[in-house]
């Protein structure tokens, strides 16, 4: 329990990090600052604990494997979510952003032949009448000062996440 309290205290901030990365960088600066400084230490934490010789062994086709995730996530997810963060306010994207857990449910239904109840439909129906009220920022008259590319580029970034998980 404690590690799960951690772990929402801890990303809660994310979206703040973002907004203030974005004011100071591009999201192409904003994800190669983070893919570099995460390099460094999985590199150092893998010479550390030993494991380096075990990453010199892949064979080229893990090599590839692995080259072809990393374009996935983080490369394209976060290039996607960041630019999507630069668009739109943070109380607005992240939420969207956090909807890659429905658009994994709906993912494996295709993809791992899950079945769909009842209670899955209503819940995923909620959930996104609480992304239009959000988006609408609670005015009856529509969703008049929000970025549509913005919307959809986050949108757009928890079906790659989604894909990449499954």
């Amino acid at each position: 329990m404690l590690y799960g309290v951690g772990a929402v205290l801890l990303w809660s901030t994310v979206a703040t990090g973002f907004k203030l990365g974005l004011a100071e960088l591009k999201p192409l600066e904003l994800l190669w600052l983070g893919a570099s400084v995460s390099f460094g230490f999985f590199a150092t934490a893998s010479l550390v604990t030993g494991r380096w010789p075990a990453i010199r062994r892949l064979a080229p086709r893990d090599w590839l494997r692995l080259g072809a995730l990393g374009l996935l996530n983080p490369f394209l997810y976060y290039l996607i979510l960041f630019e999507a963060y630069a668009r739109l306010p943070a109380q607005i994207a992240q939420p969207l952003n956090y909807t890659w857990a429905i658009t994994l449910a709906l993912l494996a239904i295709p993809v791992l032949k899950q079945r769909m109840t009842a209670r899955m439909l209503l819940g995923m129906l909620v959930s996104y009448c609480g992304v239009l009220i959000l988006l609408s920022q609670g005015r009856i008259d529509g969703f008049s000062s929000v970025d549509e590319i913005g919307v959809a580029l986050a949108l757009g970034s928890t079906l790659i996440w989604a894909a990449y998980w499954l």
